[in-house]
C-alpha cells in the first residue's frame, strides 16, 4: 500500500488528485489539505506516509517553507512538488530544500501516478520540463554566475584554470609572465573571497557539481553554501 498525503490550495485539483489516486488499489490518500496551516490543524497525523504531493504556491506559508516541517514529521516520505512554476529557480530551490521530485502541473494525472511509482522505486522523479531545466543548468558555463565580477583578463585566466592549466601554462598561453598571472589571480581571490587555489576551484565548480548530484538523487551531498 502506498500512503499518500496531498497539500494543494486549489480545491478542484485537490479533489481531482485524491479521487484519481484512490481509484488505484495500491494507493490510499491519508490526508488532503489546502495549506500548511490546515495540515498543522489535523488532529491526527498518520506516521506511515510514503509520498507527499506538495504545491509550493500555497496561501500563507509556502510549500518550500513548509518542507522542513514535513521532512521532520515524515523523514522517510518522498516529497514530490506539484507546481505551476516551471522556472529553474523553483526547481533547484525545491530540491535543495528536500524534495525528491518536481512535476509541472500541466502533467496528465497518469504521469503523476507514474511519478509516484518512480519516487517509491527509484528514490526521485522529475517531469521532462524540470529535467530539461536541471540539465541545462549543469551544462552551463560554471563561470557564468561570477563573470560580472571579473575583468576580461581575469575571466580568461579562470577559464584556463578550470581546465587544469598550471600558472606557467596559462602565462605561456596568454603571452604574459607568471608574475602577471599571480597578480591577476590575487585580485580574483579578493573579489570571490577565497584564500587558496583549491578554494577558488571549489567556488567555480561547486554549484554545478551540487546540482548534478541532486539530479541523480544524492541530495545529502549538498549544503546551503553551494547555493548562496
Amino acid at each position: 500500500m502506498i500512503n499518500i498525503g496531498i497539500i494543494e490550495d486549489n480545491y478542484f485539483q485537490l479533489n481531482n488528485y485524491r479521487e484519481f489516486l484512490e481509484d488505484f488499489q495500491e494507493c490510499k490518500v491519508i490526508f488532503a489539505c489546502k495549506s500548511m496551516e490546515e495540515f498543522r490543524e489535523l488532529s491526527f497525523k498518520e506516521a506511515d506516509v510514503n509520498v507527499i504531493l506538495l504545491d509550493i504556491s500555497l496561501p500563507g506559508e509556502s510549500g518550500i517553507q513548509g518542507m522542513h516541517e514535513l521532512r521532520r514529521i515524515y523523514p522517510d516520505a518522498k516529497i514530490i512538488v506539484l507546481s505551476g512554476h516551471d522556472g529553474k529557480h523553483y526547481v533547484i530551490e525545491s530540491i535543495r530544500k528536500g524534495a525528491n521530485g518536481y512535476i509541472i502541473k500541466t502533467s496528465r494525472l497518469m504521469e503523476i501516478y507514474h511519478s509516484i511509482l518512480d519516487a517509491i522505486s527509484e528514490g526521485s522523479t522529475l517531469s521532462p520540463k524540470a529535467a530539461h531545466l536541471l540539465i541545462n543548468h549543469i551544462n552551463k558555463d560554471p563561470l557564468e554566475d561570477i563573470r560580472h565580477k571579473l575583468t576580461k583578463r581575469e575571466y580568461e585566466l579562470l577559464a584556463l584554470l578550470k581546465e587544469g592549466y598550471s600558472y606557467k601554462e596559462m602565462a605561456d598561453k596568454l603571452f604574459v609572465t607568471v608574475f602577471t598571472v599571480n597578480q591577476h589571480l590575487k585580485k580574483v581571490y579578493q573579489k570571490l573571497n577565497v584564500a587558496t587555489k583549491s578554494e577558488l576551484i571549489s567556488k567555480i565548480w561547486s554549484k554545478s557539481l551540487c546540482i548534478a548530484f541532486l539530479f541523480v538523487g544524492f541530495a545529502g551531498f549538498c549544503s546551503n553554501q553551494f547555493f548562496a
